[in-house]
């Protein structure tokens, strides 16, 4: 299978971020090509031939947004790009990814014609969080791209996202067109995207989870973001080139950072008070 990754803007975390995913990718057997849409190449050089760079721009990003203006139309746009270039099984993945086990499943599933998104979450009808009650109270029972939404529509995790070759061309176009359908109505947007791969890559019952392989902790950036850090400034401390690094990562106790960190919010606030309230004693600059 091929893979793709859409990375963009100025964080640099979100850089360093989308080059781990794809070292462990690299580390472990089962990726033809890898894909990398991004406005940054210059972040991504370490990887030279391994890896194909789609450039993209500011420009791009707001045409692909459509006439809704909604931001994470970009996602859906993107991989629709690559599924024209690719023309194979396509494994999406959020920046905030890490290939922790085997894909052979997933490219078997894929190859069986199974689609997949990284893990079940809930029923939209169930859910607890305001945006999706939101949401539920504006779609129940509708009807979009001849796909109803009943007490039985489920919204599934996105940070990973595969799509088999013989029916990804109109996995992506029923995804786009549920997309712009449900930007048409009063919905809140935030988790539009999200929804619309949920909708459209379950039709047929063909949905499957591959959290089995690939971890997203978008639950504990923080952590993560220190163990990527410490990773590649030893890299660079030690001019590890390309290889290096994905042996290096043999050695990466992904098991130890947790994938999730919730903290509570009184907890936010009283760390956010106490800076405010107890600023540093003393600051000096070099004159």
């Amino acid at each position: 299978m091929d893979l793709l990754l859409l990375s963009f803007g100025t964080r640099l975390e979100n850089h360093f971020q989308a080059a781990f995913s794809i070292l462990s990718f690299l580390a472990r057997p089962g990726i033809e090509r890898v894909f990398v849409l991004t406005d940054a190449p210059r972040f991504y050089a370490q990887f030279d031939s391994r890896i194909e760079i789609l450039p993209i721009d500011e420009a791009l990003m707001s045409q692909w947004q459509g006439d809704s203006g909604f931001f994470w139309r970009i996602k859906i746009k993107a991989i629709e790009k690559v599924v024209g270039i690719s023309r194979k099984d396509l494994l999406y993945v959020d920046s905030d990814t890490f290939l922790a086990g085997d894909l052979t499943a997933l490219s078997s599933g894929l190859a069986s014609g199974r689609t997949f998104m990284h893990r079940f979450e809930s029923r939209l009808s169930q859910r607890a969080s305001s945006t999706e009650k939101a949401m539920w109270s504006v779609l129940q029972h509708q009807t979009f791209c001849g796909i109803t939404i009943d007490d039985q529509a489920a919204m599934w995790n996105a940070g990973a996202i595969g799509l088999p070759a013989v029916t990804a061309a109109d996995d992506i176009a029923r995804t786009l067109a549920l997309c712009d359908a449900l930007c048409a109505t009063p919905c809140t947007r935030r988790l539009i995207e999200q929804f619309s791969f949920s909708l459209a890559l379950a039709t047929g019952l063909r949905l499957q989870p591959c959290d089995d392989a690939i971890i997203h902790y978008w639950g504990n950036k923080p952590d993560w973001n220190q163990a990527m850090r410490e990773f590649f400034v030893e890299s660079a401390l030690t001019d590890a080139d390309l290889q290096a690094r994905i042996e290096r990562l043999a050695s990466f106790d992904f098991r130890a950072l947790p994938i999730l960190r919730k903290e509570s919010s009184a907890r936010r606030r009283m760390v956010a008070a106490a800076d405010r309230l107890f600023p540093p004693k003393r600051v000096e600059y070099f004159e």
